[in-house]
């Protein structure tokens, strides 16, 4: 443990990794939103309450979509048919709200400040009838919206963003949503999942997750989607056979796999970083997806990166859920929150924080929701603080998707765990401060930092889509 982990991450212009973090950048890693371990000392589960029996029926859990308070009037047009359907199934306008204007999210609003004008709390379990309803769709980009206030929120309710920089986009998702859930249309996905997970020559953290994750997925007795899911399995690895080439990634979004087009993909590889010099470029490529065949020191290109601007246009994505695990995956902060300058100041990342351009495009050609991540990602997703394999935290939001469950629901564990480390950070840090004798020992320094991170990474990931969104599985082929 007194090695910090190395992020996911290749500065896209060098084609050099990232260092692995140091021990004296903790102290400038800021401290958890407030309330964040208060989900884990009420509830191991989901975070509604008694009222809901089922965490899978919108006439018990309900609907919203919370615009920002300025928003243009023209994106909720675009959504019309989205919200039309979900007022339909929720069935009860005590349970389905429309937050806009002033009850929208005013300019530097809080999520706990705008939860006390609604009259509920960030730190007790949901009643959907208190006022704002379990599945929560967030409609704005995170200069408005920002990431912390999806964060916080989406500790006890189910959180999903859409955030084009398209207007249509929103209208090319709130369509291809409606029309997949109208019982007349016929699925063209598989009841297949495929994983796409890179292994680079020397290089450590894809080392790291290829290790960790194929043998728990590819597991000949209990591989991912065995079990009660039914699920069958199309795996492309740095190593195996079959590779996690950018060729590939382009033919599992084709659906032109073994299996068939997969209802259900994993990407696990690097992520891409663009320097804040060149706001376009970064615009267009920050989280793009370094595939099997770069190279450490080779800079990115065409032949060894994956952007949304190779997404094919015969992509049979309509009806696809997607897990992307990259740093930067899902968005990019303003600022680093791990790397300092030498005054412990903070080093620029981007002008503005930015949902990344490669779900935003996964989700305008048909995905229903992309989990992501929306700062670094280290390998405490796939590890504990001390380096043993544990991999539920990527397992189960995929399991969960396969077995129906709504995306908001099946990402829920993610915060759950992000709860229970908060927790047990503020337990170590009680036991570091007491002056009794008969107090357990105090953790390490290298063991606070590790936790530390721990608790950040697992905080940092979001569902990008209708939270609400969900698999037809009794209709996939």
């Amino acid at each position: 443990m007194d090695t910090l982990p190395i992020p996911l991450l290749v500065h896209a212009q060098t084609g050099t990794p990232a260092q692995a973090l140091s021990h004296e950048s903790i102290p400038s890693v800021g401290r958890d939103l407030p309330g964040a371990d208060q989900r884990s000392r009420d509830s191991s589960h989901l975070a509604a309450d008694s009222s809901v029996g089922d965490p899978d029926d919108l006439s018990q859990t309900g609907w919203c979509i919370l615009f920002a308070s300025d928003a243009d009037p023209a994106i909720k047009a675009q959504l019309q048919p989205l919200i039309d359907l979900r007022r339909s199934q929720v069935g009860d306008d005590n349970l389905f709200k429309v937050f806009e204007g002033n009850t929208g999210v005013q300019p530097g609003q809080t999520a706990d400040n705008w939860a006390e004008y609604r009259g509920v709390s960030l730190t007790a379990q949901v009643d959907p009838f208190a006022g704002v309803p379990y599945y929560v769709l967030l409609i704005g980009h995170p200069d408005r919206i920002p990431f912390d206030f999806q964060n916080l929120l989406k500790m006890q309710w189910a959180v999903g963003r859409l955030a084009f920089d398209d207007i249509e986009d929103y209208g090319r998702y709130a369509k291809a949503v409606v029309q997949y859930e109208a019982p007349a249309f016929q699925p063209v996905q598989r009841k297949n999942a495929a994983v796409w997970i890179t292994r680079n020559e020397g290089d450590v953290a894809t080392a790291m997750l290829s290790g960790a994750l194929c043998p728990n997925f590819l597991d000949v007795h209990r591989p991912l989607g065995s079990g009660a899911a039914r699920f069958t399995l199309d795996a492309f690895t740095g190593s195996s056979a079959k590779q996690a080439t950018k060729q590939q990634l382009i033919d599992i979004l084709r659906g032109d796999i073994p299996g068939g087009p997969p209802a259900v993909f994993f990407t696990g590889s690097h992520g891409a970083e663009y320097p804040i010099a060149d706001p376009a470029l970064q615009r267009r490529m920050q989280g793009s997806l370094f595939t099997q065949e770069w190279v450490r020191g080779t800079p990115a290109g065409a032949d060894n990166l994956f952007s949304a601007e190779d997404i094919p246009a015969d992509a049979r994505l309509q009806g696809t859920m997607a897990f992307l695990f990259a740093c930067y995956s899902g968005g990019c902060p303003a600022d680093n929150n791990y790397y300092f300058q030498p005054d412990g100041s903070k080093i620029p990342v981007a002008p503005a924080p930015l949902v990344a351009a490669l779900p935003q495009a996964l989700l305008s050609h048909g995905a229903l929701a992309v989990i992501a991540h929306i700062d670094m990602a280290f390998p405490y997703a796939f590890q504990d603080v001390t380096g043993t394999p544990q991999v539920q935290a990527i397992r189960d939001p995929l399991t969960y998707l396969m077995l129906g469950r709504r995306a908001g629901y099946a990402a829920d564990c993610l915060s759950d765990r992000w709860s229970h480390l908060c927790s047990q950070l503020i337990e170590a840090e009680n036991r570091t401060a007491s002056s009794d004798p008969k107090a357990p020992q105090p953790l390490s320094a290298a063991a606070h930092s590790a936790l530390t991170i721990a608790r950040d990474d697992a905080r940092n990931y979001i569902v990008l889509g209708d939270p609400a969104a969900r698999l037809r599985i009794a209709d996939l082929k």
